[in-house]
């Protein structure tokens, strides 16, 4: 099968993103343990807010590689999933036991208790709170075949995101009126919007080239995220303020459409945003290889965060807010540095992913 262009860019856009993934763990338990009415608040508030398109950033990038890549091809799925058991079953396994590991030292369990809380959490993710979006990830690339088929049918090819914005409206609003689930957020029907979306920018892709595809309109499409990031954060801010005040269903409504809108720009303003960096400057240089090696530095840094936690942060008003940013900064610079260092090893592929050469 002849390959298809390689999207450079699109490792600029996965440094981005997994910048905002660092900056919401970061910020999380400012968000949780701080008053509301502290000064600095609202800075943590729209840092961890704001940076909440991270996970659908990340499925609509998968989606887009993967319908860029296949989409009209012959595919091999044998060999389509033993590289995703590689890349995705292996590396969960060993991370989910590794954090299960620490959590049964550091909370004084028993062997017998820390083992059996590993095998109770281990089929939702819930070893430690990043480790959701695996299988999250793993639904999609299980589904994938499905969607494949799907592909074929005329009408949904021409228009993807149109099919991605009504299975994502049937699938909430069956969940709001019918099902309950108190998971939906490691649910893969969650986020059809942002896989079809990810089908229709690689759609625009094959048809008008990597380079050329997005390339215009940079200016509306900035202007369009900027609004819909002040009306989903100020929305949010709003609950937390004042929790009551747009009555339910109404208020579930608004946030599904508000949080929609806002990720589905995200996607797409970053996307152009991506394509703009100067090759050979030293952001460009940084966010490539941020990029590269995310998916251990999304692996790893929560372990860095947990220790700094523990162990070095202070409640004091100026050290507090100065060890917060100082313990998000030194997570991802170590976790770069390891896992960077970690990838020339045969065993890489299976503990933090196989790297983008």
């Amino acid at each position: 099968m002849e390959k298809r262009e390689r999207i450079t860019y699109l490792e600029l856009l996965r440094g981005i993103l997994i910048i905002a993934v660092v900056a919401i763990h970061t910020t999380s338990f400012s968000v949780t343990k701080l008053p509301t009415g502290s000064s600095l608040y609202p800075l943590y508030y729209i840092v961890n807010v704001g940076c909440n398109f991270a996970v659908p950033g990340f499925l609509f990038l998968s989606a887009l590689l993967l319908f860029y890549h296949y989409d009209g091809r012959q595919l091999s799925w044998l060999s389509f999933y033993k590289k995703r058991i590689k890349k995705v079953v292996v590396p969960y396994l060993f991370w989910s036991l590794f954090y299960a590991a620490y959590y049964t030292y550091d909370h004084g369990l028993s062997l017998e208790q820390g083992w059996h809380r590993f095998w109770s959490n281990l089929p939702l993710g819930n070893n430690y709170e990043h480790l959701y979006f695996m299988i999250i990830i793993a639904q999609f690339y299980l589904l994938f075949p499905l969607l494949m088929l799907l592909q074929k049918i005329p009408m949904l090819k021409r228009h993807p995101l149109v099919f991605g914005i009504t299975v994502q409206l049937a699938i909430y609003l069956l969940n709001y009126y019918v099902w309950h689930m108190d998971e939906i957020g490691t649910f893969i029907g969650s986020y059809m919007l942002y896989l079809y979306l990810g089908a229709y920018a690689a759609k625009k892709m094959r048809e008008k080239g990597v380079r050329q595809a997005f390339g215009s309109g940079a200016g509306w499409m900035s202007a369009a995220f900027i609004a819909a990031a002040a009306v989903y954060i100020g929305q949010k801010w709003l609950q937390t303020a004042a929790p009551h005040w747009v009555p339910q269903p109404y208020l579930s409504y608004m946030n599904k459409l508000s949080e929609g809108l806002y990720f589905s720009l995200a996607c797409l303003f970053l996307l152009q945003l991506a394509r703009k960096f100067r090759q050979g400057s030293t952001l460009y240089k940084t966010l490539f290889s941020l990029g590269t090696y995310s998916y251990g530095i999304y692996l790893l840094h929560p372990f860095f965060l947990l220790l700094w936690r523990e162990y070095v942060q202070q409640t004091g008003p100026f050290s507090y807010h100065l060890l917060v940013w100082a313990g998000g900064a030194l997570s991802i610079l170590l976790s770069w540095a390891i896992v960077k260092a970690f990838s020339r090893t045969p065993l890489a592929p299976y503990i933090v992913g196989e790297s983008a050469k």
